[in-house]
């Protein structure tokens, strides 16, 4: 009876697990269709991908895929997003980092804001056109007109960068975020000549903003 309870206990436990990541897929699918984050367009040019758009569930799934599908050999991803939904980020962001060797770019004169700014940290290395912004904010629900504090929230360390000897890089960024109470209700953002001043190494390549990429 105790090992027939047991199994039954697995047998919980496990249809509590599919249920809860049925439960995610559905919402991730439901905020899709309702949200008001406009799909991204992704496309491929060999091992780069190339992001323009918002960062929806579908989205964050189609980078996801492409980096798994390239396993074993160096991916750019040239991002050029007004950020989307903290969960998606946070998607791609473990994929990134579980590459090893992918490569972030944000070009030209072109916007990095919120979701997109979390998945640019996560790259390996991180180049970024000298006139291009990035924007840094808490995560945050947007319904309509209507923006509040997400209560899924995100990871806090979002932002970080994946290797920080002594933490110089993360406590320069800190400063930062905090002079503009970014991970609050405030925000902040700078150019990409900017942050690779106030927080040095937090980009790894300057590009002049008419570079080919």
């Amino acid at each position: 009876m105790i090992a027939n309870l047991g199994g039954w206990g697995v047998m919980m436990r496990a249809a509590v697990v599919l249920a809860a990541a049925a439960g995610i897929a559905l919402s991730d699918h439901l905020a899709d269709a309702v949200g008001d984050v406009t799909d991204a367009a992704v496309g491929a040019r060999h091992t780069d991908l190339f992001v323009s758009g918002g960062l929806t569930h579908r989205a964050g799934r189609e980078i996801v895929a492409f980096i798994e599908a390239h396993r074993g050999e160096p991916v750019r991803l040239v991002l050029d997003s007004p950020g989307g939904y903290a969960g998606a980020a946070d998607r791609v962001r473990e994929a990134v980092r579980e590459h090893g060797a992918v490569g972030t770019v944000v070009a030209g004169y072109t916007q990095c804001a919120s979701a997109c700014t979390a998945i640019f940290a996560a790259g390996r290395s991180r180049a970024a056109g000298e006139n291009a912004r990035f924007v840094f904010h808490a995560p945050r629900l947007a319904i309509g007109p209507v923006s509040m504090p997400d209560p899924f929230g995100g990871d806090p360390a979002r932002y970080a960068v994946p290797e920080d000897p002594g933490g110089r890089i993360g406590a320069a960024l800190q400063a930062f975020l905090e002079r503009g109470d970014a991970m609050d209700d405030g925000e902040a953002g700078a150019s990409a000549l900017d942050l690779a001043r106030i927080v040095p190494g937090w980009i790894t390549e300057l590009l002049p903003s008419d570079a080919a990429i």
